[in-house]
């Protein structure tokens, strides 16, 4: 999980995605619901990888990156 591209979202999205129980895989980058903040290796919905992690693990590992509301990297 290392080489994973980042995944820039604002920090009020990340409150809304945590919030919901969401998380993203890291192969397709879909956005995933209904997955536990430390979920790890879920299956995607959209391509079947075992690649969906939730968001406080996105977060820990250092693949969520935020950015300003006006789209600019803080």
């Amino acid at each position: 999980m290392s080489t994973v591209k980042p995944i820039e979202i604002s920090e009020a999205e990340y409150a809304q995605l945590a919030e919901n129980y969401g998380g993203y895989c890291v192969e397709c980058r879909d956005e995933a619901y209904g997955v536990e903040p430390d979920a790890r290796r879920y299956v995607c919905e959209s391509c079947g990888a075992r690649a969906v992690y939730g968001a406080e693990e996105l977060l820990i590992r250092g693949v969520i990156r935020f950015i300003e509301e006006s789209g600019q990297k803080s």
